[in-house]
Formats: structure tokens, sequence, C-alpha cells
């Protein structure tokens, strides 16, 4: 804008006489130098042009969505003389028509502006933005009555001027604030001269409804010659109305968080608490101001606290996180906690805080557990059931943590049929309790034992280096088992079984392929058992 020069005078009536003459049905309004409608000057009203009455400025005739255009248009008129520029009317949204802009103010006083467009049908009326005043101004004596007050108050309150003069504006307010209207008062009757006091009351509308003003009564009454005071009164309804909203929204979000079985909690960007219900407060033993992290952390299970710290630091730089931890909490025992934390940002995108939802899952907790017991281990011996040891197996073979190589070692109980015929289930499942115990404390760290049929056990080891070494351990565990002792009605059972070995480097093997092998190198074993009629299950009396 700074390289364009203003257009001169004579070339500036020439394009708003073109204008006037190809656009005989178009609109004009003259516009004075800060932007708003000004009276036409008669030469303007003589185009003919059809004039826009009722508004205000160009502003209020247009789509909101329009109005930079029309700015841009004025800044460039204020400065080359001439502009124009594509808008949408309110009065006919979907048609676009041109607004003009000349700079006439050396021949009018005015700007002039001309909207023209192919939508702009003759009965067209352009449904001008009413403008609702703001601010009124009343003189009052010293006792509060109406002297004087602008025309706006018609607007505001409903009252035409010459019916308030001569009345008590404490009239006016509402009952619930004529206190603080008159503590308002009294404190500006003592401040000196040309002192000011603001106070924002609510006022009484003339059909009964409720209009906030905030009123700033200047204190002239030391004035000789014309005692006063003036009254600044700003309908301050929207404002009002807005606050009102955000305090109706944070009752409902209180009501709403102490009916949910949910410990809530809002903290800022630096994780300082600003709300937190009856329940959170009980549970992190805080309140608003504290750290959160501090007073979550006091309480969260040493070996999770890295978890939650880590958690409580990211939601702040936007990282929403899900997560469980453990939970001492004063005469209720340890308990499990699920948190929900998610961030909470601005417009720009940059994170204001985050709100963190804490929910008591001990039960939940608790029966997970339970029912991935019941999945995973045998219920009589405690080692893992065949679909857990499988599992493991195929772990095992395809972890990424590299290892020398897997032996699995299959176990099956030599004659224990005969010792549920002789002595009763009870006495086998005795037997195979103390089976799997002294196998389980015989394997190598980290080694599965799975029961995986009656008396059959499988015994599935990471990291061992070779068939060699997976022989050693099956030899370990025989000389467990016969080490065991099982008392029954005054003997002893002496444990004994076959067994089957096989083993596979890391990164190869099969998990059926390989318990496949051991189960037949251990039927090999069996079979050699029963040609030499040896019964290494037998009762030993003592």
């Amino acid at each position: 804008m700074a390289d364009k020069q203003l257009m001169k005078p004579g070339d500036r009536d020439a394009v708003l006489a073109a204008l006037v003459a190809k656009y005989p049905d178009a609109f004009i309004a003259a516009i004075a130098s800060n932007g708003m409608f000004a009276p036409m000057p008669r030469e303007v009203t003589d185009t003919g042009l059809r004039p826009i009455e009722g508004a205000s400025s160009m502003l209020g005739l247009i789509i909101e969505d329009d109005q930079r255009l029309v700015i841009d248009a004025w800044y460039r008129v204020v400065a080359e003389g001439v502009a124009s520029c594509l808008v949408h009317l309110k009065a006919a949204p979907d048609c676009r028509v041109r607004m003009h802009f000349v700079d006439a103010t050396h021949r009018f006083g005015v700007h002039v502006a001309i909207i023209n467009g192919s939508g702009l049908s003759a009965d067209l009326t352009l449904l001008p933005e009413v403008v609702r005043p703001r601010l009124v101004t009343m003189i009052k004596n010293q006792v509060s009555v109406v002297t004087e007050v602008g025309a706006e108050i018609g607007p505001l309150l409903g009252w035409a001027p010459a019916e308030l003069i001569g009345q008590r504006t404490l009239e006016l307010v509402h009952p619930g604030d004529q206190q603080r209207a008159i503590a308002s008062w009294m404190d500006m009757l003592s401040t000196p001269h040309g002192s000011a006091r603001r106070v924002r009351l609510r006022h009484l509308h003339r059909d009964g409804h409720t209009v906030w003003f905030e009123v700033t009564n200047h204190n002239y009454l030391a004035d000789p010659d014309d005692p006063r005071v003036v009254a600044e009164m700003l309908d301050i309804s929207d404002e009002m109305a807005a606050q009102e909203a955000v305090r109706a929204a944070e009752q409902l979000m209180r009501r709403l968080t102490e009916t949910i079985p949910l410990s809530i909690l809002q903290v800022t960007h630096d994780g300082r608490i600003t709300f937190l219900n009856e329940r959170a407060a009980r549970q992190v033993k805080a309140q608003v101001g504290d750290l959160l992290s501090q007073a979550a952390l006091e309480s969260t299970e040493p070996v999770d606290r890295p978890l939650v710290a880590r958690a409580l630091a990211g939601v702040l730089t936007g990282q929403d996180t899900d997560l469980e931890y453990g939970h001492r909490e004063p005469g209720a025992g340890n308990r499990r906690i699920r948190a929900n934390l998610r961030a909470l940002a601005d417009d720009s995108g940059a994170v204001t805080g985050a709100i963190v939802c804490l929910a008591d899952v001990t039960e939940e907790a608790s029966l997970r557990e339970t029912l991935w017991r019941q999945a995973t281990f045998d219920a009589l011996t405690g080692c893992h059931n065949r679909a857990a040891t499988v599992t493991a197996l195929q772990d095992a073979l395809t972890t990424t943590d590299r290892h020398a190589g897997t032996a699995v070692i299959f176990l099956d109980l030599n004659s224990f049929k005969p010792i549920n015929d002789r002595y009763g289930h009870a006495a086998g499942d005795l037997l195979l309790s103390q089976v799997a115990t002294s196998l389980r404390g015989s394997v190598p760290p980290g080694a599965v034992v799975g029961r995986i049929g009656g008396d059959e056990f499988v015994a599935v080891c990471r990291d061992v280096g070779g068939r060699e070494s997976a022989e050693r351990i099956g030899a370990d565990l025989l000389a467990a088992l016969s080490a065991a002792r099982v008392q029954v009605d005054g003997g002893t059972l002496v444990p004994h079984a076959s067994l089957g070995v096989a083993w596979s480097a890391y990164g190869g093997g099969n998990p059926d392929e390989l318990l496949a092998q051991a189960d037949a190198a251990m039927y090999a074993m069996k079979r050699s058992r029963s040609d030499s009629r040896a019964l290494d299950l037998t009762p030993v009396t003592g």
C-alpha cells in the first residue's frame, strides 16, 4: 500500500460517474472517515441509486466470512482513492456482489460506496444488522436522582429518557444487588472530586428481564457550577452470560464427577491440581494447588513409581496414556488402580494441562489373575497345563532374545495305574503333586514344567548348550524323582519315570516336532524297561 499513490480527484470523479451510469439499480451509501455510514449529501442522493438505510457500516450488510475482504478494500480506498471487492450479502448469501468504494471527500466530504450485482432485484432489501448500543451516560444528583440520560437507554432498558428524569436509579437496580449499589455509591461519595468507583449490578428492563451493567460513577459533586455524578453504564450482559455458562458447566462437571465411581483430577501445564472430586482427594491425599506427581507417587507401590512418573510427565507433553499400577491405601491394603491420562490443549495445540481418571480395579485385577491361572496352570500339580506349555516352547524357539538352544524333556511315570488301583486316586494325586514339586525344584532357572497328560510331564528349558547338556538335565530330573518319597498306608512310594530328550539350536526347530522327538525317545526308554520287566514305581515299606 505504501507504493500506491492516491488517485487524482478528477480521476476519482470519473470513476464514480461511470459506476453511477453503469449500474442504475445499484445501492449507494456515504461513509465517513471512520468507516461508519454518514448522512448522504444531496448530490449523492440525486444520483438516483437506491440508498442504504438502517445500517451502521458495510460490515453489517455482509456475511461474517467476507468481512475481512471489506476491511482490506477500505484500507485500499483510503490509500489509493478507489477499491472494490466481491462479497456475499446477508440478504442474498447465495449471490456474489461487487462492492465499490470511491474517495469523494474532495467533493462531498465523504467516501461513496456502491453495491451492484445480478442478484440485486428491485424489491431486495439489504436487511442491515441492528446494532444494539452497549453504553449509555446518565447524569445524577447527590441523592442519585436522574437529571439527564442518553437516548441509548431505550434500546438498553426499554425506557424513554423523559420517563427516567426525576427517578432514583436504585429503583432500576435488581433487588438482589441494591445493597451492593448502595455500598458503592457511599464509597464514591467519600472520594475526592473527579474520582470514580466501578460496580457491576443487575438492572431491570422495562419488560422485567435482567440486564447486567458495569456502572462507573464519576464524582463531580464538588463542582460549584454543576454538581453532579456522571455514570457510564456499560452493558456487560454477554460477558456475564458467558461467565454464568462457565459456572454452570463447572457445577455440572463437579456434580457429574461426584456421581461416577472414579477419581477425577485436572492439572495445569506444570502438573498442579486445579480440580479434584472428593473420591480423588481421599485416594491421593491431595488438594487444589498440590503437585499431582508428588501426591500420587507417595501412595504408589515402589516397583510401579517409575511407570507412573513417566506417564504423568508424558501427558503434560501431549502423550495420552493408560496404565495400571499398585496403590497402597491405609486400612485397605494393596490396591490396583487403572489410570487414564488425557492431555488438554489450546487452539494452537499447546498443552495447557491434563485430565486424570483413576479407577480402583482391585477386584477386576484379582479376577483376571484367577482366570489367567486357571487358563495357564494345572489345578492339581501347579505345573503349566498343556496349552501353556506349548506356548512356552513356542516362545523359547521364536524369542528375539538370542540363547544357546532349547531342550524339551518328556517324562512319563512308570506303573502309575497300579498305584491308583491299589491305594486309590487320592494317593495317586498326592504322588503327582510330589513329582511336580520335585521337577520344578530341579530344572534350571527360567525353565517351565508342564503337565500335559495324566502322568506325563514336560520340561522346557532355554539357553541349553547342546544335546549333552539337555541329557544331563534329564538325568538330574530322574535323580530328583528317585529321592522323592510319599507315605501311603504305612508304606512309602518311590516314583520313577521314563524320560526322553530333544534339543534344538536357537532359530530352528518346531514345537510339535520337538515334543514328538522327546515323546518318541521316552517311549523307547519305556519299552526297554518293559522288556526287562522292571517296575520303577514300587511301594517300599519301612
